[in-house]
Formats: C-alpha cells, structure tokens, sequence
C-alpha cells in the first residue's frame, strides 16, 4: 500500500511556503492565526496504474477575515493547486468542488474544497 504522507507533506509544504494559506495536516494548532486550511477525509481508491486520492481542505475563518479576501485567498488556492504535479511524489492535483458549510456548532465559518490526486 502506498504511504500517502508523502504526498500529503508535500502539498502542506508548497501550500505553506507559497504564502497561499497556513495549511495543516488533520487538526490545527490551537494559536494559529485565521483564515487557515485543514487536509482531511481522505479516501482511495485502486486503479490498474496507480491510486486516486480524494482529499478536503477545510478553510476556516471568523470576522473580519471574511469576504472578499478570504474569496480571493480560496481562488488562490485552487488555482496553484489545480494541476500541479509533484514530480518527487509522482503525483498530480486536480480541483473538484468546492461549497459553504453550515454547522450550528462553530461560529466560524468554514468552505470546503475538494481535490483529488492522482498518484503513480
């Protein structure tokens, strides 16, 4: 089976020194300073070359981080990521969906993106 934490340190690292977003890896830490993304709910699947790998970003925020720049930040996102190719990896990144998630429970607010990566 592959280990996908490769993969996942990679996307993390790029994310994070591209100034894009602070992303992390399952949980963030407790201080960190908002909007910042969370890689989770990843799910594989076999194919004849290769694994697929379908994974969320939970981008998380709270006023006044919100609105336009908090779009733009989003856009960013999905735009560097969608088709990059991570060479050492041997993986490519594609965007799927992305949508508003409501939940009572939090008072901040949250979107969720989804891609997908194709590993070799």
């Amino acid at each position: 089976m592959y280990n996908y934490s490769d993969f996942f340190i990679a996307l993390q690292k790029y994310v994070n020194e591209n100034n894009i977003l602070n992303l992390y890896f399952d949980s963030a830490k407790k201080t960190a300073p908002f909007p910042y993304g969370v890689i989770s709910d990843p799910v594989n699947s076999k194919l004849r070359y290769g694994t697929l790998v379908y994974f969320d970003i939970n981008i998380w925020s709270s006023e006044p981080e919100t609105g336009p720049e908090l779009e733009r930040k989003i856009e960013n996102l999905i735009n560097k990521l969608d088709g990059l190719i991570f060479k050492e990896q041997r993986a490519v990144v594609h965007f799927e969906t992305q949508k508003d998630v409501d939940d009572p429970e939090f008072e901040l607010i949250r979107k969720k993106i989804t891609f997908s990566a194709r590993i070799f």
